[in-house]
């Protein structure tokens, strides 16, 4: 008899045991849980959302019939994603002029940008700047990876290396674009500026696009300094020498002409 009773009073120990680990279970669990989804919001300064972890592809808006750009991080798996071409205000610059989105790789016909020859998708690589035409969903509460649909319009495709001999013409002047120069974030003391070229180009005669970009610029004890340098303000510069690697520009002057 005693046996029986030690026995069901271990089984009832057991089972109030068992019960109070799966209610501290569930109950931490959903303390994450909470956790999770308060730092999955972010807001901004105002106190809006900008970010909501549960509504990420949420599409809050979709503007038809519109023209992006934007420069190719990604081509595979069926999507080309092109970002904004600083990730989160490296060079202290979020480009406006590019846009982040995800693109269906349905196979679209390419056109490079100056030669006009045609390309499947496989064209596009990494570096690569596109202009496309068709419908962005935008989805409010994510990072800005929205979603782009080219439809049935051609992409154009201003390979890198194309790009690339467009910024360094713009530093030397070997050709005349119509190009603005704002500084960035400024670190004077040391050393360096932060300088956000536009770059408008007109080989299309027809239409004129904006290639902007940014370079890290390094200040010297010979650096001729016009003016008090402070972020947004439009400047002239010039280099020591223009044809080295675009990361090493040493400035000779630099000179604010508009606040």
């Amino acid at each position: 008899m005693k046996k029986k009773i030690i026995i069901l009073v271990i089984c009832t120990i057991l089972v109030i045991f068992l019960f109070g680990v799966v209610f501290f279970y569930k109950d931490k669990k959903s303390e994450k849980t909470e956790n999770s989804n308060k730092y999955s919001v972010i807001y901004d300064k105002e106190g809006n959302i900008i970010y909501d972890m549960s509504k990420k592809d949420e599409i809050t808006e979709v503007i038809k019939d519109t023209v992006i750009q934007g420069i190719v991080e990604l081509n595979h798996n069926g999507y080309i994603y092109i970002f904004n071409g600083q990730h989160f205000g490296e060079f202290g610059f979020e480009m406006e002029e590019y846009t982040r989105a995800n693109i269906n790789n349905k196979n679209q016909k390419c056109l490079d940008y100056f030669t006009l020859k045609e390309y499947d998708t496989s064209y596009i690589q990494e570096g690569d700047i596109l202009i496309c035409s068709g419908d962005l969903s935008k989805k409010g509460y994510s990072m800005g990876d929205n979603d782009f649909d080219t439809k049935d319009n051609s992409i154009i495709v201003l390979k890198s290396n194309d790009y690339n001999q467009m910024k360094r013409d713009a530093l030397t002047g070997k050709r005349t674009y119509s190009s603005i120069v704002t500084i960035g974030d400024e670190y004077t003391e040391s050393g360096y500026v932060y300088l956000k070229y536009s770059l408008e180009d007109d080989t299309h005669s027809d239409t004129s696009y904006n290639f902007p970009f940014a370079v890290k610029a390094y200040i010297t004890e010979n650096t001729e300094i016009i003016g008090n340098l402070q972020k947004g303000k439009i400047v002239k510069v010039q280099y020591e020498n223009s044809n080295i690697p675009l990361d090493e520009l040493k400035i000779k002057s630099i000179e604010v002409i508009e606040d």
